[in-house]
């Protein structure tokens, strides 16, 4: 008599272990873990004159630019004797030209609202900028020994 008493309680035990919908030869899947986006550039090279090479963040060697090539956050660009090029900002259409034998990185940028903003490394070399829009875009530019930002007004620091 017990036996009889507790075969209903175990099969209904056994049952609520099982996912709804599925069989007792089926498992339920493993959640999966959340698909990271793909980083947006930050930037484009264009007007690529003479020896231009790009080193990425992830990498250890650098490669040869290319027209059109994106850069992203911490990637580093430079330029030979006698070459150039320019960095088109993807957020703002802001422009720096890269003078020759110049040394660039492209640093992590602080978003502020209302503002689009840019922040370079200068670690050698000359660079011009062109804002487009200076009431709404920014430039931070620092080097080793300062740091300058260039919008409404330009601030040295």
């Amino acid at each position: 008599m017990n036996g009889r008493r507790w075969s209903p309680m175990l099969l209904a035990l056994a049952l609520s272990a099982l996912p709804l919908g599925c069989t007792a030869d089926e498992k339920p899947s493993a959640p999966t873990a959340p698909v990271r986006p793909a980083p947006s550039p930050r930037a484009h090279l264009r007007g690529l004159q003479g020896a231009v090479q790009v080193k990425r963040a992830t990498a250890d060697d650098w490669s040869p630019a290319q027209e059109d090539l994106p850069l992203f956050e911490n990637d580093k660009v430079r330029t030979e004797a006698g070459a150039r090029a320019d960095l088109v900002f993807a957020s703002d259409g802001g422009t720096v030209h890269l003078g020759s034998d110049s040394l660039i990185g492209i640093a992590e940028t602080r978003p502020r609202p209302g503002q689009q903003r840019t922040d370079l490394t200068v670690l050698r070399g000359r660079i011009d900028a062109e804002l487009e829009k200076p009431a709404a875009q920014s430039l931070s530019v620092t080097t080793p020994s300062a740091t300058i930002q260039a919008g409404r007004e330009i601030v040295f620091q």
